[in-house]
């Protein structure tokens, strides 16, 4: 048997969507995701979710086998914010990019190590993502529907 180290328990956390981020040609859906009762993010977490997508985000955003559109997860820990940034390519495939910043200063982002891809609240998040991308974007339409993808939010506890 495992012991695992340092875990912490499974409560539900409050996401909901935080808009739309316009960055150059990039249209990214914002999820915020908290671990405080409220479900409350500080006004600076909005500004590191804004830096991760514009440092993650390659360019151009349309083109490539890129389509323009995405996400980020604003998470409010319980012990720091992290952010996660999402976009898909190439029909189906999803690149990911990961930041953490203190509370004290939660604009102030740092890369995560390339092979972390989120933890239990952040995959509930991805996984939403996940269908709302099967559904909208490889359904019957050719060319798939961005705008009903960039409806597809997120509201409740995960």
């Amino acid at each position: 048997m495992t012991e695992a180290l340092g875990g912490v328990p499974y409560t539900p956390r409050k996401v909901r969507p935080l808009g739309l981020l316009q960055i150059d040609d990039w249209r990214v859906k914002l999820h915020g995701l908290s671990a405080t009762p409220s479900g409350d993010l500080d006004d600076a977490a909005h500004e590191g979710a804004r830096k991760a997508a514009v440092e993650a985000l390659p360019r151009p955003g349309i083109g490539g086998g890129r389509y323009g559109v995405g996400f980020v997860i604003a998470h409010r820990s319980t012990n720091a914010y992290s952010y996660v940034v999402g976009w898909w390519a190439y029909g189906c495939l999803l690149s990911t990019a990961a930041y953490s910043a203190r509370f004290s200063e939660p604009a102030e982002i740092a890369r995560c190590p390339a092979r972390q891809a989120g933890c239990v609240w952040e995959l509930a998040v991805i996984d939403h993502e996940r269908r709302a991308w099967t559904r909208t974007m490889l359904g019957t339409k050719a060319d798939g529907d961005v705008e009903g993808y960039l409806g597809a939010v997120l509201s409740g506890r995960v």
